[in-house]
């Protein structure tokens, strides 16, 4: 009897079969589950983060230059904080009739601790907070400060000279100033006495303002009554 071998060809292939694929499956359904629960975790995060909002203080309507603050010029508005210098509604008490406005602040407008007179200052009698805009020509080249004590002049408009000015104010002392005072054109609030405040708010209406820096110290005509 006869026995036939199989061909060496089959033998071959059989031995250089491929060994068999390791299956990845679990591997990427792990990934894409991590992915899945990354995304719900940052979505989750943004949520929280859009829904933490706070209750602030905002204009009901415009407000004044000098305007002592009341309970009828507030509302509140619900916003996102995340940092922003706003007034809690917690400190409403602290503001109303205490303080006075250093900037004119339109209808709506979200309110902040620098458009007033720091907590404790008031305005004394035969006294009034007046704003004023200056270019550079018309206040000292470095920057003017709150509590700073300046001269204010009349002066030509378009020459801005405050040396050959009429003096409105010998003394008043800086209220505000937002900001810094060192850019093109700056604003400012002064505690100007009553019989100078028309004068003083016709000339920064007109552009014939002008202030100079005095030297520390120096005593205003009038000042904050401070705690």
């Amino acid at each position: 009897m006869t026995t036939t071998a199989p061909p060496r060809s089959l033998v071959g292939d059989r031995a250089r079969l491929p060994a068999p694929v390791r299956d990845r499956r679990p591997a990427l359904a792990a990934l894409a589950l991590l992915l899945v629960l990354g995304g719900a975790l940052t979505s989750a995060l943004i949520a929280y983060r859009s829904g933490d909002r706070v209750d602030v203080l905002v204009a009901l309507g415009d407000i004044e230059v000098g305007q002592p603050l009341t309970m009828a010029d507030l509302g509140t508005a619900r916003v996102a904080a995340d940092g922003a210098i706003v007034i809690p509604v917690e400190r409403r008490d602290s503001f109303v009739d205490s303080s006075v406005a250093t900037t004119r602040i339109p209808a709506g407008t979200l309110l902040t601790p620098r458009m007033f007179l720091s907590s404790g200052s008031a305005v004394p009698a035969g006294a009034q907070v007046v704003g004023v805009v200056l270019s550079a020509t018309q206040r000292p080249a470095r920057e003017l400060r709150e509590d700073d004590v300046v001269r204010v002049f009349l002066v030509p408009s378009e020459t801005g000279d405050g040396a050959q000015g009429t003096v409105l104010a010998s003394a008043v002392r800086v209220a505000e100033a937002p900001g810094g005072g060192a850019g093109d054109t700056v604003r400012l609030s002064l505690l100007v006495p009553d019989d100078a405040a028309t004068s003083v708010v016709t000339a920064a209406a007109t552009g014939s303002l002008a202030v100079t820096r005095l030297a520390p110290g120096t005593r205003p005509l009038v000042d904050f009554r401070r705690p």
